[in-house]
């Protein structure tokens, strides 16, 4: 799949509606704003770190309980993700909408077709977080990619570095993004808190020398995760790691 130069754009515009109503031909195209700038990201490559006001250690683990991650189709499964949530989602060519649980329509529009390469936006509907009420969208860029998390309750927007994976207790959440070859994507993970139906960004950690790939909670304080070199010909290495928090 051909990525393009993140922009980082969000799209919304609301209206009321319900699954029977018909799509206004008066819906403006909103979704392509650029995203604030990110704060609190700091640059890592120690075995301790801080992201916001958490402390982390890496420790080794004996053995990794990963299977191997196949690259994810967004473009062959939308239409399978769509299915599912289909009283909230569905897509008219270009256009993906979804129906909040308020009654209001978030729209994300596709931008594929234009001369200018660093506007291009693709969007893919990816399914649903109910631990989190939201909506993940896989967006494609020029030279890039993320993930947008849209609240199912009142249509805030979020930009994530990737797919989301929360703690035990759902009040944390870390996005995780592995780039250590083209360097298009950020190379590192993001922390948010959730309370209150409301995600807080905590802040960033990027490395250089390593990447984490896969990762998941173990319990409320520690994390597993795919710590991630490149070998001499460039090939991706991973070893099993437990990042601690303190």
């Amino acid at each position: 799949m051909k990525t393009y130069l993140s922009l980082f754009l969000a799209a919304g515009i609301l209206f009321s509606c319900n699954e029977s109503t018909e799509i206004s031909d008066a819906v403006r195209d909103t979704a392509h704003i650029e995203e604030p700038p990110v704060t609190g990201r700091v640059l890592r490559d120690t075995d301790t770190f801080s992201v916001g006001n958490k402390h982390f250690s890496i420790q080794p683990l004996a053995r990794s309980s990963f299977d191997k991650l196949d690259t994810p189709d967004y473009d062959s499964t939308e239409d399978s993700q769509i299915a599912k949530d289909r009283a909230h989602v569905k897509r008219q060519g270009d256009s993906l909408y979804i129906t909040l649980n308020n009654g209001q329509t978030t729209l994300l529009a596709n931008n594929i077709h234009g001369a200018d390469d660093s506007n291009f936006a693709n969007y893919f509907y990816a399914g649903y977080i109910p631990a989190i009420h939201q909506h993940l969208v896989f967006g494609s860029y020029y030279e890039s990619s993320d993930y947008v998390l849209i609240n199912a309750d009142n249509g805030t927007i979020t930009h994530v570095w990737g797919i989301p994976v929360i703690s035990p207790d759902h009040k944390y959440i870390i996005c995780p993004s592995v780039d250590l070859v083209a360097g298009f994507n950020s190379n590192g993970f993001q922390l948010f808190s959730y309370a209150n139906n409301t995600l807080t960004h905590e802040g960033d950690v990027e490395f250089s020398k390593w990447g984490p790939g896969q990762m998941k909670w173990l319990d409320n304080q520690s994390i597993e995760a795919e710590y991630i070199v490149l070998d001499d010909n460039m090939n991706e290495v991973p070893k099993p790691v437990k990042l601690v928090i303190r």
